[in-house]
């Protein structure tokens, strides 16, 4: 008489009370996790929870956003109410200038800078209230100047109004 061959059971069962297992977890994670009902949002997953949890978090990203542009909004303003005028410093003397109606103009002492902060002051006022800052722009070779002596009196002749350097040197 012909038998059939002996099988184990346990070939079949195991891999099955695997993937049983995976689907009974999903079974079990399923009132966590919802999909939004806006077209615009699938794929997105929000988890459930208590609602009032939810409607605040949303409250407060809304507030950050807003809270954003409120400052994008000032920033952008504040941009336009600032005069910037450039000021050189020579990459073999080390001196102050800038350029007026196409003309190097040198700042020698504090006589010269006041008189370019007064000028520019009237000009700010009338462009509408407008804030002056200084930029110095340092040479964009490196030259050894200006020294740490002349860095020291252009901010002692600048102290009374809005400053600052570029130096494309610094680390």
């Amino acid at each position: 008489m012909i038998q059939m061959p002996r099988r184990s059971v346990t070939r079949f069962f195991i891999p099955m009370i695997d993937v049983l297992i995976l689907l009974f977890c999903i079974f079990l994670l399923m009132p966590f996790v919802k999909t939004f009902g806006d077209p615009a949002d699938e794929g997105v997953v929000q988890l459930v929870g208590p609602s009032t949890a939810v409607q605040d978090l949303s409250g407060t990203v809304e507030a950050l956003r807003r809270e954003i542009e409120r400052l994008q909004r000032e920033r952008n303003e504040s941009l336009r109410n600032l005069l910037v005028k450039p000021l050189e410093i020579d990459r073999d003397t080390g001196r102050l200038f800038y350029y007026a109606g196409g003309e190097r103009l040198e700042i020698r002492h504090q006589e010269d800078a006041q008189r370019l902060i007064d000028q520019h002051r009237r000009q700010a006022r009338l462009g509408g209230g407008q804030d002056l800052y200084y930029l110095f722009l340092y040479p964009r070779n490196l030259s050894g100047f200006p020294t740490e002596g002349q860095i020291r009196e252009y901010r002692r002749w600048f102290q009374d109004v809005a400053h600052g350097f570029d130096n494309p040197m610094a680390r």
